[in-house]
């Protein structure tokens, strides 16, 4: 026999297709906007929640969103669960581990000063100006929950805003990456000890240092064993079961068990999704197309039910402090925009690439909406300061992008068309794979630059292993950054029968640019792989190009959509 009757049936059915439904058409609007769907996605959780809904039909609110221990409660929060941790897996999807690992020093130095500056501020502001929080003298969790608070980044957007730049695919880009998943990883640990502490109720040292044991235990083995197995695994699963079925059921099966082991553990089950997600990400045998349709299928309904619960249970208009969000705002600018900055002027990139960095990682996102849930849930904060959490979640969200762009814009611009050269174009190229396309491509440099063509060869491998350059649409754009060069080679290649580069969209790749770059010139690197992504965005374009035979037939078809784009 149901536990629910068909009253709480009908209305837990509603309810769920309510949240969803605004929750895509407010966030639809946002995306055309420009702006990141998770704001118009929490937006339509404040219009559903007490802020308005509330307001206007109480008797409605209450129905559709019952609070207490009702059925139609527990089956929500149980969605609202699913759909948190789902998120947190997705956004371990996005790690590739290997890249983290290789990029070495300066991810290091970018990672720890961008963590350990706004920690220290934002903890020591609460120690010594509890008043300014509404809470008692010696808060120790309060403290250490607004230093991680005002740390995490936001990996989901991060990652979503440097491919919107064109960025993503760039060494840069895996810089911000790689420095975004120690932030955060270090982040969860932490916070999941805090947990802990929350829930015993008392400092015991004994307890803590278990809980930090068992938590850097749990994340040894799910980066180090488990990612070994995964990776044995994972060949087998896609040849014996149906494609990509079979890999997104084994994706979700291990996040849910790894969550299951965290929570029993005595951290949380967020972080047990999150470390399934870096186990599985990591491997060279998740395609980008499979790894892109469980993202989809999570984005579009999960995660939406998780940002819609934000709104449903704070009243936005009693809860707003402006203080609190004057607060945590000039916490995030002295600490983590600034300590960013100059972390990255240490690791020698210039002013403006710094600042591009901090911008980067200031953005909390929808990491620091999932702690301040989280926290709201344990009661270790109150509804006024879990708004100012979402409201400078939301306000840096809004800003990383239109700031990235700016501090990269190119202080004198590359003529795409003038780095295009006959000598270094390849009109039928027939290559096994895409290893033996880039070193068929390095053969050009033979007697025609100062590159040795084998050095050439295997850097652009190195960097193919680490993340996939196939950008989707019959593009691919195989790159490095090289010594000894003076400015950018580009070598061009056109295949006629497509080859595989891991392609998101999972087609075969007909056009493959082989970028190289001086070894400290980030810009130009930048621009060239943002020009060709925005040249091949247009299905017209791409067609034309693709129908060129010659190389000078190719120039003919790129200069007309390139003087545009100018």
């Amino acid at each position: 026999m149901s536990i629910f009757n068909k009253s709480d049936i009908v209305i837990l059915f509603l309810s769920l297709a309510l949240m969803l439904g605004l929750a895509k058409i407010i966030g639809e609007l946002f995306t055309r906007m420009k702006l990141p769907s998770v704001i118009g996605e929490i937006l339509a959780g404040i219009i559903l929640g007490p802020t308005i809904l509330g307001r206007l039909s109480p008797d409605i609110y209450t129905t559709c969103f019952p609070a207490g221990n009702s059925r139609i409660f527990i089956a929500l929060e149980a969605f609202i669960l699913i759909g948190v941790v789902f998120l947190l897996l997705t956004a371990g999807l996005e790690v590739e581990l290997s890249s983290v690992i290789k990029q070495g020093k300066s991810v290091i130095l970018i990672s720890s000063l961008s963590i350990i500056f706004p920690f220290t501020i934002g903890a020591c502001v609460v120690i010594f100006f509890p008043g300014l929080f509404g809470v008692s003298e010696g808060s120790f969790t309060f403290a250490i929950f607004i230093g991680i608070s005002l740390s995490i980044t936001a990996l989901p957007l991060i990652a979503k805003i440097l491919l919107n730049l064109k960025l993503f695919h760039s060494e840069f880009g895996m810089l911000i990456m790689a420095s975004a998943v120690i932030k955060d990883l270090i982040g969860w640990l932490i916070f999941s000890v805090n947990i802990q502490l929350l829930e015993t109720g008392s400092i015991n040292f004994y307890n803590m240092a278990k809980t930090l044991a068992l938590t850097v235990l749990i994340a040894a083995i799910a980066l180090t064993l488990l990612r070994y197995l995964i990776n044995l695994t994972l060949p087998w699963i896609q040849a014996k079961t149906e494609w990509p079925g079979g890999v997104i059921t084994f994706t979700i099966i291990t996040g849910l068990i790894l969550s299951a082991v965290a929570e029993s553990a005595g951290t949380h089950a967020i972080l047990g999704a999150f470390l399934a997600g870096i186990a599985i990400g990591d491997s060279p045998h998740l395609r980008e197309q499979t790894r892109n349709t469980i993202s989809q299928f999570i984005d579009n309904i999960f995660a939406p039910l998780f940002f819609v619960s934000i709104g449903l249970r704070i009243d936005f208009i009693a809860n707003f402090n402006p203080l609190l969000v004057i607060i945590f705002l000039l916490i995030i600018f002295t600490g983590k925009f600034s300590s960013t900055v100059i972390s990255g002027r240490i690791a020698g990139f210039n002013i403006r690439e710094s600042m591009a960095i901090g911008a980067a990682m200031s953005s909390s996102g929808a990491m620091g909406i999932v702690l301040g849930v989280v926290a709201l849930r344990y009661g270790l904060i109150n509804g006024e300061i879990f708004e100012a959490i979402i409201i400078t979640a939301v306000l840096t969200s809004i800003t990383s992008g239109p700031l990235i762009k700016y501090f990269l814009r190119p202080v004198e611009k590359l003529n795409l068309i003038d780095l295009l050269e006959s000598r270094f174009y390849i009109s039928n190229l027939k290559a096994a794979d895409q290893f033996h396309a880039i070193r068929i491509m390095s053969e050009t440099l033979i007697n025609k630059t100062s590159i040795d063509y084998e050095t050439a060869a295997s850097m652009v491998s190195e960097r193919e292993k680490l993340m996939s350059t196939g950008i989707g649409h019959g593009i691919a754009i195989p790159n490095a950054k090289l010594t000894g060069i003076t400015k950018p080679v580009i070598v061009v290649a056109k295949s006629e029968t497509g080859i595989d580069f891991n392609s998101i969209d999972g087609k075969l790749t007909k056009m493959i640019f082989m970028i190289l770059t001086p070894l400290n010139d980030h810009q130009a690197q930048i621009q060239i792989l943002a020009d060709i992504s925005s040249i091949f965005q247009d299905k017209e374009n791409r067609d034309s190009i693709f129908k060129s035979k010659t190389f000078n037939e190719f120039i003919a078809s790129i200069k007309p959509v390139y003087s545009k784009q100018k």
